[in-house]
């Protein structure tokens, strides 16, 4: 029941999302009925199941990290693509 709680209440934020990552020249892909969320720049790539709380960062599954909610994955996404781009 969590899970689901926890999926949908960051659907419902997803339009925010989507502005954040226009803003930042990102792109922000939603598939598996909203359990994966994708974004990426071509060169970055931070995967988040929002019903885990699991956030990967290009692809390095062993060093996941646990994210309950959508300001705090895009906080540590913000982190990691500001030290990438520098």
């Amino acid at each position: 029941m969590r899970h689901a709680r926890r999926l949908s209440a960051n659907l419902e934020q997803e339009a925010n999302v989507r502005r954040w990552c226009g803003q930042r020249g990102l792109t922000l892909r939603i598939t598996n009925e909203g359990h994966h969320w994708q974004i990426a720049d071509g060169g970055f790539l931070a995967e988040w199941w929002p019903s885990s709380a699991k956030l990967v960062i290009g692809k390095k599954w062993h060093d996941g990290i646990h994210c309950h909610d959508y300001k705090q994955a895009l906080k540590v996404i913000e982190d990691f693509y500001r030290k990438k781009r520098h």
